[in-house]
């Protein structure tokens, strides 16, 4: 994989879907793999879509999945997500990656 061509794809996932989203990304053939874990989103969100929990706190959980592969099958796999996962509250980002390897 050429360096200028990689990129990484971070999803950032309500809770609710976690499940469904692994097993659509253990699906895509787009990718090898990935890595997951929970992480607390903060701003302001409207209140009909935290519990009283997260209102008292000021943060959201959500399940944070990175993909790393390149630019290309993540582009197409994103625009399978935005197909599949319309208006679901998923929040992505897709970035060029300068360098990547094992050490």
């Amino acid at each position: 994989m050429q360096q200028h061509e990689q990129a990484l794809l971070i999803l950032i996932v309500p809770i609710k879907l976690e499940e469904l989203m692994v097993d659509q990304l253990l699906q895509a053939s787009e990718i090898s793999g990935f890595t997951s874990s929970e992480v607390f989103g903060h701003g302001s969100f409207k209140h009909a879509q935290l519990s009283l929990a997260e209102q008292v706190s000021g943060r959201q959980r959500r399940i944070q999945f990175m993909l790393h592969g390149q630019r290309d099958a993540l582009q197409k796999l994103l625009e399978n997500l935005k197909s599949d996962f319309a208006d679901a509250g998923l929040h992505y980002v897709l970035q060029p990656v300068l360098d990547a390897g094992a050490i």
